[in-house]
């Protein structure tokens, strides 16, 4: 068996728990070394603040999580890239009284770019470049032969999504390690809704947003997928680990991560049980036993 080191480049934890959680597994089980890195803490999140420990912040308890969830899936290093989260769009500078008072705005288009501003050391703050070369470096000291990223679409639009996608373009094309774009199949993501509805699920108010037309990838536009189902049992525990993505500051919200842990097997297994990939080329021939092209 021909084996290859893979790295896996996300935006924050739990990103790998939710969209390659189960081909992380496989590879692993098929002898493949595999790398995750991910290039933000996930600091911007939310959380119930119960879960963190005197002086923790939510980005530390989130790399840790991220390190229990790797360890589940029997990944062989993890690398923080040293960015902040970004969050999901940039805050308005406070230098005058007239836009302090547009603060309800703050994220609105109307507002020159010149008053937006990311916070210092996050990602979206950095230099593409400089972040396209760390990425560089780790994937040659690890002589890596495939490279696993975010969507062009940045999955649902997060700008960090974005930058990972970009940096790992570039990085690929500099090196010339194969690129593929890890996402999910937006006709099943629009109508998961409707099928656990009619799988007799309760489906908790505000789970599913009202328009998902634009997110990820539709069907005609994935060329491979992976079977993850012989993995479900560590795929479950890798997003078991990111406790506080599971977690609401209140009891008047719930979490996409707390309702999909809460899936009996055989729902799970139907929710989770299948990844999909966009190759732009051939796959390299080691890694044709885990990447099924889809057949039209």
């Amino acid at each position: 068996m021909t084996t290859s080191t893979i790295v896996f480049f996300h935006a924050h934890p739990d990103d790998e728990a939710l969209i390659s959680a189960g081909t992380i597994a496989r590879a692993v089980d098929a002898g493949h070394r595999v790398v995750l890195i991910l290039a933000t803490d996930g600091g911007a999140g939310r959380c119930d603040p119960n879960l963190l420990g005197d002086g923790e912040t939510l980005g530390q308890r989130r790399w840790a999580e991220a390190e229990d969830s790797a360890a589940a899936l029997g990944v062989s290093r993890i690398v923080h890239l040293g960015y902040s989260d970004s969050g999901f769009r940039p805050v308005l500078i406070p230098s005058t009284r007239r836009f302090r008072r547009l603060v309800g705005l703050v994220n609105s288009r109307l507002i020159p770019a010149r008053f937006r501003h990311w916070p210092a050391g996050s990602l979206c703050a950095a230099d593409p470049s400089e972040v396209a070369e760390k990425l560089a470096s780790i994937l040659s000291e690890e002589h890596a032969e495939l490279l696993v990223a975010d969507d062009s679409i940045g999955g649902y639009g997060h700008p960090d999504h974005l930058a990972v996608h970009r940096s790992a373009a570039a990085a690929s094309a500099h090196l010339g390690i194969p690129f593929i774009q890890v996402t999910v199949e937006r006709e099943f993501l629009t109508s998961s809704a409707d099928l656990a509805k009619n799988l007799g699920l309760e489906v908790p108010k505000g789970f599913a947003l009202p328009d998902m037309s634009r997110w990820y990838t539709p069907r005609s536009q994935i060329t491979h997928t992976v079977d993850v189902s012989s993995c479900l049992s560590r795929k479950r525990l890798s997003m078991a680990a990111h406790q506080t993505q599971a977690s609401t500051e209140t009891n008047l919200s719930v979490r996409t991560m707390a309702v999909f842990l809460s899936f009996p097997d055989d729902i799970f297994e139907l929710a989770f049980g299948t990844e999909w990939f966009i190759v732009p080329d051939e796959l390299p021939a080691q890694f044709s036993e885990l990447f099924s092209a889809v057949t039209t």
